[in-house]
């Protein structure tokens, strides 16, 4: 237990409560997906340990991915964030051009056998943008000309 938690005092800076809460819903999520997934299991004819597995595994690529994304300095997504506007802008219009349905839903792009919604990707990248945008007007947040008028064009 005190190498764990000498670990994590090297590694996981930051609010410890929120890294807690995250693992504690991350693995609620397992256990939720395995007590729900035996009729799934059977309509597919396939293992309900094999959708298991392959939920945990999905688990853990995201909180490995989180805790390289934490290691990155916050200043470097500022940097990224107009890139990512820029590419988020065409792949909207091609999904609303182009758009694969899938579930009913014909919010989806299809490239290289990987599907993914737009949506979410543009959602994030003007989010950091907004951040970006803030941070960097953070002295003159009071004045509404200087700040808002502009952040909203």
């Amino acid at each position: 237990m005190l190498k764990f938690k000498e670990w994590t005092d090297k590694n996981l800076q930051g609010d410890k409560l929120i890294w807690a809460i995250v693992f504690v819903l991350s693995m609620i999520s397992i256990l939720v997906v395995y007590s729900s997934v035996g009729t799934l299991a059977y309509l597919r004819s396939s293992s309900p340990e094999m959708l298991l597995f392959r939920h945990t595994t999905h688990v853990m690529i995201g909180l490995a991915a989180m805790w390289f994304a934490h290691k990155i300095d916050y200043r470097y997504y500022s940097k990224l964030s107009r890139f990512a506007l820029l590419i988020s802008l065409p792949l909207l219009l091609y999904t609303f051009l182009a758009g694969v349905e899938i579930n009913g839903a014909g919010r989806w792009v299809n490239i290289f056998g990987l599907s993914f919604q737009p949506s979410d990707f543009a959602s994030l990248a003007l989010i950091v943008n907004l951040a970006s945008m803030l941070s960097k007007r953070q002295q003159n947040i009071d004045d509404i000309k200087e700040s808002l008028i502009s952040i909203i064009f």
